[in-house]
């Protein structure tokens, strides 16, 4: 449904109040006349069946009317116009004849007195929100304001006509036409300091066109504006966003955090949290923001409150849990989860299954500090409470769609404590529950015994897995990376093409798979060409695909030799979300490679790391850039904590064994860097490797 169609049902509720009651504001200040713009679309006539009526004039009886008689002839015709739409309401509806009679008045009432501008304002709202005719809508308006200044209605009208034409209901917007609706929003602001929507507006505006400390101020304006009634224009040019007082304060808070000031933010989003405490959305700002560094016990406090005023807010459980860990008290977050997931009497099935879903958030906490035995132990309650706990074969389909996820989460907490063996058992006691013609006990077989150097093996395995489930698409990808890992890359990508049919949802994954496998090979102008194909399919409605894109194509360009061409597609990301930690750790770690800025890197991957503080690629980034500063202590730390949290890492005991050899520590330094070299198959990676094991260079 267009614009129009869905604005012009509203249009009583909008527009009745100005054009029932056309009175100027009184206003304090001057300022030069709104101008009339070209529309960017074509103009719309006024419908055939509703042609614009001029009621012919008898000039000699006009002609001899004075100056105070034709006003009050002009205000009588005015309140005629004003009467049909009075008693086309008090009807239910308005008819194309009330229409065409009210228009035909208020074009008398224009032509009796030429200063009368709130005739003017009536025939630009009947041409805005009934004739869909923005041309002649702005054409009205425009000489209202010419007429009067101060005439608010016709700012108004003129602030909404600006607003449409700048595509702020689409994902591109105007720049000069935003100017225009900033300029007509200030008019309205002017007469009425304290509107809604013109602040609210004028914030969406300053934040499309990048100002973003106006943006700040005027959601911060709008945020302790009265509360409005007249919401409905807001909401449908913003496609949804409600034009309340929450709203408002949620709004400021998205800006704040854009801006980097999350304890402003982590504020406003309390206020939020205050009058609307269900939203959902406002926790997960919440949780951004406390992502973001925001200040934890504060949210904690908050959310405390909000859980003694509903116990049953599970949402804000799991989010107080999060905070609770990342400020440190992993005891409190595990034990806020472990009273959250204990059913109580009474709750309903919905519930039930609410409380099982924080099993996870319990397990999560419990392996980020590394407690890796409890988080196992966590789904092994689960599966005993499924009656999955032996391996005995399950035969309920249901059964089976519960016990899957808990096994294959038992699977990857293996795998990232290093225990590759458990990991392996696990995955064969997965065949033998869900039965032999499930593909994951395959799947997780095939990856561990990669992670296990077992390569050919692999190869074999996947191959065989294929033939059992043709229909797999993750088997081929995987065949194509241990070929990749086997120094088979060509015959790897061709497999992988194999994936392209011209369908963005085949293509996407295809590519992707494509420029990580040239990418892993150490071949960066082969993953620079995938990866900006990658990019083309990217739908700019998915900006998690279009970050994924720019991401790959960053690491892509930095492998084939092209800094600045890697830096330009993270900062593509940064300038829409300042705050990805995987642009910023990405960039911070490429200046660190190359030495450059470092100050600058630091900056960034500590920003990241606030983010995922347990995240082993930002630590490792971390210790490798206080590495480059000489702060050795520091280094070590984060290098050891990267290297406790992804043991299958070459990246990060190189760099390991690299602090090592700075300190004087050769025997540990060899040792780190023979680990490492058991865990590539970058062919560059293994030269330099060797070389520093025997001592030939040091990087």
């Amino acid at each position: 449904m267009k614009f129009y169609a869905r604005l012009a049902s509203l249009a009583f509720a909008v527009s009745a109040c100005s054009i029932a009651c056309p009175v100027s504001t009184g206003a304090r200040t001057q300022t030069p006349d709104a101008q009339p713009t070209p529309a960017p679309r074509a103009p719309r006539p006024v419908p055939a069946a509703m042609p614009a009526q001029k009621t012919p004039a008898q000039p000699s009886a006009q002609a001899s009317l004075t100056p105070r008689e034709r006003r009050v002839k002009a205000y009588a015709k005015l309140m005629e116009g004003q009467r049909f739409f009075t008693n086309a309401r008090g009807r239910g509806g308005i008819t194309r004849e009330d229409l065409r009679t009210a228009q035909a008045a208020f074009e008398q009432a224009a032509a009796l007195d030429p200063t009368l501008s709130e005739a003017h304002t009536a025939l630009a709202e009947i041409a805005f929100f009934f004739l869909d005719d923005q041309t002649l809508a702005e054409r009205e308006a425009s000489a209202a304001v010419r007429i009067d200044n101060n005439n608010f209605g016709a700012h108004r009208i003129l602030s909404r006509i600006y607003s449409l034409k700048a595509g702020l209901d689409s994902d591109k917007t105007d720049r000069a036409a935003a100017d225009r609706a900033i300029a007509a929003l200030k008019e309205v602001l002017r007469l009425d300091p304290n509107d809604p929507e013109a602040l609210a507006l004028l914030g969406e505006f300053y934040t499309r066109t990048e100002r973003e400390t106006e943006a700040i101020e005027a959601f911060r304006r709008w945020m302790g504006a009265r509360a409005t009634v007249d919401t409905n224009f807001y909401k449908v040019i913003t496609q949804g966003r409600e034009l309340s007082p929450d709203a408002a304060a949620a709004r400021l808070a998205e800006a704040l955090l854009k801006a980097g000031r999350t304890a402003e933010s982590v504020d406003a989003i309390r206020r939020a949290l205050a009058i609307n405490p269900g939203n959902s959305g406002y926790l997960a700002l919440l949780g951004e923001a406390i992502d973001a560094g925001g200040d934890s016990d504060v949210a904690i406090t908050e959310l405390q409150r909000m859980i003694v005023a509903n116990p049953t807010n599970l949402a804000a459980i799991s989010l107080l849990a999060h905070a609770q860990a990342r400020s440190g008290k992993v005891d409190a977050a595990v034990a806020t989860l472990r009273a959250a997931t204990a059913a109580r009497p009474g709750d309903t099935r919905e519930l039930q299954q609410q409380r099982s879903r924080l099993v996870d958030d319990l397990a999560g906490v419990l392996a980020d500090a590394l407690r890796y035995d409890e988080a196992i132990a966590t789904y092994e309650d689960q599966l005993k409470a499924r009656g999955a706990g032996a391996d005995a074969p399950l035969t309920s389909d249901s059964d089976k769609e519960a016990v899957r996820p808990l096994l294959e989460r038992i699977i990857n907490l293996q795998r990232q404590a290093g225990r590759l063996d458990d990991a392996f058992a696990t995955a064969a006691r997965m065949r033998r529950v869900l039965g032999a013609n499930d593909p994951r006990a395959d799947f997780y077989s095939v990856a561990v015994l990669r992670e296990q150097g077992k390569r050919r093996e692999a190869l074999e395995a996947v191959r065989a897995a294929r033939l059992k489930h043709p229909g797999v698409s993750e088997f081929l990808s995987l065949e194509a990376e241990t070929l990749a890992e086997l120094g088979q890359v060509e015959e790897g990508a061709t497999l992988l093409r194999a994936r392209i049919t011209g369908k963005v949802e085949d293509d996407y994954p295809a590519y992707l798979s494509i420029a990580n496998l040239y990418l892993q090979a150490g071949r960066g102008k082969e993953a620079v060409v995938a990866a900006r194909k990658l990019l083309e399919l990217a739908p700019p409605t998915q900006p998690q695909l279009v970050a994924q894109a720019l991401i790959m194509l960053a690491s892509a360009q930095e492998r084939a030799g092209d800094p600045k061409g890697a830096e330009e597609s993270l900062r593509r990301i940064l300038s829409r979300t300042p705050n990805d930690p995987t642009a910023l750790n990405n960039l911070g770690y490429f200046l660190t490679e190359r030495g450059e800025r470092l100050p600058d890197a630091l900056d960034m991957i500590k920003r990241a790391v606030k983010a995922e503080p347990t995240n082993p690629n930002y630590l490792d980034s971390l210790g490798w850039v206080y590495f480059k500063l000489g702060q050795l202590d520091e280094a070590e730390r984060y290098l050891n904590d990267a290297a406790r949290r992804n043991t299958r890492s070459s990246t990060v005991q190189e760099h390991l064994g690299d602090l090592y050899r700075k300190r004087g520590k050769l025997d540990e330094a060899r040792a780190a860097w023979r680990k490492a070299l058991g865990l590539t198959t970058d062919a560059s990676d293994i030269t330099r490797l060797k070389a520093k094991i025997n001592g030939e260079t040091g990087k």
